[in-house]
C-alpha cells in the first residue's frame, strides 16, 4: 500500500472520534513492541493497537454494552 493511501486510512480512523464524547481512556502495553489504547466514548469503544513495526495502528470499533 502506498504511503499516502495508508496515511488516509489512519486519518479516517482517527476522524471517527469526532463528535464523540470521550469518557475514559486506558493504556496497556503487551511487550516492548506493542501497546493498546482503549478509548471509551458515549457511542462505544475504540481500541487502537500500535506496534513499533507498523506504520499505522489497527483500529477496532466496539458497540456499547
Amino acid at each position: 500500500m502506498a504511503k499516502p493511501d495508508l496515511e488516509k486510512i489512519c486519518q479516517e480512523d482517527l476522524e471517527k472520534l469526532i463528535d464523540k464524547k470521550i469518557v475514559d481512556v486506558s493504556f496497556k502495553s503487551y511487550d516492548d513492541d506493542c501497546w493498546r489504547m482503549h478509548i471509551d466514548t458515549d457511542k462505544g469503544r475504540i481500541v487502537m493497537t500500535f506496534c513499533r513495526d507498523w506504520r499505522c495502528p489497527v483500529v477496532e470499533y466496539r458497540k456499547p454494552k
